[in-house]
C-alpha cells in the first residue's frame, strides 16, 4: 500500500494520509485487462470473417476470462485503501464492508506475521493487521502484503496517537 502524503514519509496529524497498493499493480492490471480484451475481440473478428475455426475461438474466451480477472484486480486497486484523517482510521475494503475506528476507540494494533513452508522448501509469510478496542474486540482487520506494516507514515501515526503496537510472529510448520 502506497503512501500519498509526502516524499519523506512524514506524518502530519492535521493533513492525514492515504495508503494504497503500489502503482505498479495498477499498471499491470490495466495492461492485462486491455491486452486480453483486445485479443478477445481480435479472435471474434477473425471468426466473423471465417479466417479461424470455431474450435480456435475457445482460446479467445480464455483471454476474455483473463480480462475479467484482471479487471477485478483493477477494481480492487482503485477501491482498497487505508486513510487517516481527523483522528479516524478508515479502511475501504474492495470485497467487504468498509470499517472505521477513531483514535479514542483503538487500544492497540497487532501486526501478525505467519510464516509457513512452501512446496519447494522455501518459506512464505502472511501478514494481518488488527485494530483492537479496549475489550479486545476487532475494529478493523486488514490483509497486508507487507507494504502497510512497513509503511513509516502508518507506524508514525500510531506512535503519535499513542496506540500500542504489538508485533507477533507465528511459525506454521
Amino acid at each position: 500500500m502506497r503512501s500519498e502524503t509526502s516524499k519523506h514519509n512524514e506524518f502530519d496529524s492535521k493533513e492525514g494520509f492515504e495508503i494504497r497498493e503500489p502503482l505498479w499493480a495498477f499498471w499491470v492490471c490495466l495492461l492485462a485487462t486491455v491486452g486480453c480484451f483486445v485479443t478477445f475481440f481480435v479472435f471474434c473478428h477473425l471468426r466473423s470473417q471465417n479466417k479461424i475455426s470455431a474450435d480456435t475461438v475457445f482460446i479467445g474466451y480464455i483471454f476474455f476470462a483473463l480480462a475479467l480477472l484482471a479487471s477485478v484486480g483493477l477494481y480492487a486497486w482503485i477501491y482498497e485503501k487505508l486513510t487517516y484523517f481527523d483522528g479516524v482510521y478508515k479502511y475501504y475494503n474492495a470485497f467487504g464492508k468498509d470499517r472505521s475506528a477513531s483514535v479514542s476507540e483503538i487500544a492497540s494494533v497487532k501486526i501478525l506475521t505467519v510464516y509457513y513452508p512452501t512446496r519447494y522448501g522455501g518459506v512464505q509469510s502472511k501478514i494481518r493487521i488488527f485494530f483492537y478496542d479496549k475489550d479486545k474486540g476487532v475494529l478493523i482487520k486488514i490483509i497486508d502484503d507487507g507494504t502497510l506494516s512497513k509503511n513509516e507514515t502508518f507506524i508514525k501515526s500510531l506512535k503519535y496517537n499513542r496506540i500500542k503496537i504489538i508485533r507477533e510472529e507465528k511459525y506454521d510448520y
